[in-house]
């Protein structure tokens, strides 16, 4: 079912990624996307109020259709009341996507949750869903001390994680089952790691150049198995029984029909050994030396 996809719209309001391509669209581009989706039965958008003005043009061309789910960025350290400060970010929100309510909100900066235990803070995302302002609460992480420490205080309804071929650390040891078994959504993102892993071998960048062995293991593995890295990463993170959905960001409507087709293919490889030794610094791009 192509509900399982979910769009992520960091480039349509900033350049993002490390492809040539994956730069900020068009106003023709993001039409054409959300036309082929909705047709292709794809029912929800990913956006952030970090990622430039995504929020705002998905507005002007209208997202009635979608459910939208949004990341709310870190409190601002001069902020005295948080629970207003939220109310407010996700009043606007609403407003300038012309929706009624949004699908969910997630934090961004889960950590805001953890400062002082914030029983406030969480009173108010309760009372976003009491209020059927949002239907889902969740957070965005990268780490799994960050998540069981958050889930000391708060069970939320979503939990997107980063997972591709190159980064299975939640997925180690049943880590994810633990959470999808108490009824967590599981929304995997990053699994095309900002476009690197789409990149002929030739043109990586300079700054990873010191996991060219890497890459070469990944390419060859590629033609042992006869995938293409597209086809590899949406089937790797679609065979995983905990992911629930999963968060693709795309350049074209073309490339969208291309990882539905791929998606749907039933075809099983073999993991490569090497996935478990892959450098912390490669797959986290918050340690990235260039931001993308």
């Amino acid at each position: 079912m192509n509900k399982k996809l979910i769009i992520g719209t960091a480039n349509f309001g900033m350049n993002y990624g490390i492809s040539v391509n994956q730069k900020k669209l068009l106003d023709k581009d993001i039409i054409d996307i959300l036309v082929s989706a909705e047709k292709m039965g794809i029912e929800t958008l990913d956006t952030a109020i970090s990622y430039g003005d995504s929020i705002e043009r998905l507005g002007n061309v209208g997202v009635q259709k979608f459910k939208i789910i949004c990341k709310i960025p870190r409190i601002p350290v001069d902020i005295k009341n948080p629970s207003d400060w939220y109310k407010s970010s996700v009043t606007n929100l609403i407003k300038k996507l012309n929706k009624n309510n949004l699908e969910a909100i997630l934090l961004h900066y889960p950590k805001d949750l953890l400062i002082n235990k914030n029983h406030k803070l969480i009173q108010t995302l309760l009372d976003f869903k009491k209020n059927k302002i949002v239907n889902k609460i969740g957070v965005s992480i990268y780490e799994k001390k960050e998540l069981e420490e958050i889930l000391k205080i708060f069970k939320p309804d979503i939990i997107q994680c980063p997972i591709n071929i190159f980064d299975n650390r939640l997925t180690k040891n049943n880590f994810l089952k633990r959470f999808s078994d108490k009824g967590i959504e599981i929304h995997a993102r990053s699994i095309f790691l900002q476009g690197l892993l789409l990149q002929d071998g030739n043109k990586i960048p300079e700054e990873f150049s010191k996991f060219e062995k890497l890459f070469k293991k990944w390419e060859n593995w590629l033609k042992l198995n006869n995938l293409n890295s597209l086809e590899a990463c949406i089937m790797y993170t679609n065979f995983i029984s905990e992911v629930t959905k999963i968060v693709v960001g795309i350049n074209s409507a073309v490339q969208l029909k291309e990882i539905i087709k791929y998606k749907n293919k039933n075809i099983k490889f073999e993991i490569p050994k090497w996935q478990n030794t892959i450098d912390k610094e490669l797959i986290d791009p918050r340690k990235w030396k260039k931001k993308y």
